[in-house]
């Protein structure tokens, strides 16, 4: 029963993706779906597990997390033609961002979410 509910997480999260992979600012989109990430992480225990751990009890959750690795790196390709991160890194990282927010107050998650994905944001300027 977990492993599904936490697939359709992660289907969530594939969705959110595409959706951010059709906007026409690629740094901006990029952002904008990691903060959708962090939102649904912070309200599903147990997702940040399944985006960190390399082994997953089901066949289907393994395929997911692919999907999402894949469509991670398509974000990820659409803001630099040669990323230094891969769609496995930024989940990685993203699992940082979620324990990082999941420190603060739950009143004061959101302007952390900001702060965070500002300095994130900043550094996916083009260089000049």
């Amino acid at each position: 029963m977990r492993e599904s509910v936490l697939e359709e997480s992660v289907r969530e999260l594939i969705d959110a993706a595409a959706v951010a992979g059709g906007r026409p600012d690629p740094a901006n989109a990029l952002v904008d779906f990691l903060r959708t990430a962090l939102l649904t992480a912070l309200a599903r225990p147990g997702l940040t597990d399944v985006l960190i751990t390399g082994s997953d009890e089901t066949e289907s959750l393994q395929r997911a997390k692919g999907e999402l690795v894949e469509a991670t790196s398509g974000l990820l390709a659409r803001v630099r033609p040669a990323p230094a991160l891969t769609g496995e890194n930024l989940l990685k990282l993203l699992c940082g961002l979620i324990h990082a927010v999941s420190e603060h107050p739950a009143e004061r998650q959101g302007a952390a979410i900001d702060n965070y994905l500002g300095i994130l944001r900043a550094g996916l300027a083009p260089a000049p």
